[in-house]
């Protein structure tokens, strides 16, 4: 497998303090160490795949968020357009490219694809008095877990909580209509921001964790409720964002839902068999981690 050999300027030196306990590494940089370390292992069948190691989320951070990206785009525009390009994404709003004439399959985190930075990717909503971002626009081609690290660990405790969310509400509207239809029944815990140790706490001791999508598709509460043995409930809006969907079903460990459903999450989780989810969660658990996910990634290639 060839890794290209690209500008450093676009592999910028940035920590990360998004989330705020993560180690300063994004997805991007994490999966570039360890395809420097395979690459002469990796084989693809067919079509050749060249990988482009560029560090999107902390260029685009660290150039005024994605605002301030000509350079990048020049350089992309250059490209060898006979080629077939892979790469790797965290940022929510997947990858900017001036047209869509390159090929290069997407494998995003955060959901997003091959996108235009307009009006019609990123839109302005109003919702509840507030003003706020969304993202709307093309998926990636393949979803794969958002994590980082450390990753959340499983403490093996007792689960004294029925079903809690611990976070911002205003980041997308189906957070406030979370809160507002479900913090009056007594089953559902809701948390402003805590620390590390009583986020982790929360995660392991909650039989359920509430993980709606924010600004992009996703979210990390997906998959830390799955470390911690928690059975999650992605609250998706227009795309749902779904790894290894084509291995598992997410319908065996988790409870999916469309924002305009949340009120009959009462009823839905008082008729789940608790005891089956929680098994079949602990059968696909061992997938969400950087490892298999890089495994997963390089077997798509074939």
């Amino acid at each position: 497998m060839i890794i290209l050999d690209i500008p450093k300027e676009f592999q910028p030196n940035y920590k990360s303090i998004y989330p705020g306990y993560s180690s300063g590494k994004n997805m991007e940089e994490i999966f570039f160490e360890f395809f420097s370390k395979t690459k002469n292992e990796i084989e693809t069948t067919n079509i050749e795949y060249i990988y482009l190691p560029v560090f999107w989320t902390s260029y685009y951070v660290t150039n005024n968020y994605a605002k301030n990206i000509d350079r990048l785009y020049n350089w992309l525009d250059q490209l060898d357009k006979t080629k077939n390009y892979f790469t790797i994404v965290q940022y929510a709003s997947g990858i900017f490219v001036k047209n869509f004439d390159l090929n290069i399959l997407v494998f995003s985190a955060g959901g997003g694809g091959l996108n235009i930075n307009n009006n019609i990717t990123t839109r302005e909503l109003n919702y509840y008095g507030l003003n706020r971002s969304c993202f709307c626009g093309e998926k990636g081609d393949y979803d794969i877990p958002l994590m980082c690290l450390p990753l959340i660990p499983s403490l093996k405790i007792n689960k004294s909580i029925f079903c809690s969310f611990m976070g911002r509400f205003d980041t997308h509207k189906c957070r406030i209509d979370m809160r507002n239809l479900l913090q009056h029944n007594n089953k559902f815990v809701f948390y402003e921001s805590l620390g590390f140790e009583q986020y982790k706490q929360i995660l392991n001791s909650s039989i359920f964790t509430l993980a709606p999508r924010g600004f992009g598709y996703t979210s990390f509460r997906i998959y830390e409720a799955i470390m911690a043995d928690s059975i999650p409930i992605y609250i998706w809006d227009d795309k749902r964002v779904l790894p290894f969907s084509n291995k598992i079903n997410w319908d065996d460990f988790s409870i999916i839902i469309h924002q305009n459903d949340i009120h009959m999450l009462p009823n839905i989780l008082e008729n789940t068999d608790i005891t089956k989810m929680q098994n079949n969660l602990q059968k696909i658990k061992h997938l969400f981690t950087f490892e298999e996910t890089f495994k997963y990634i390089t077997n798509s290639l074939k």
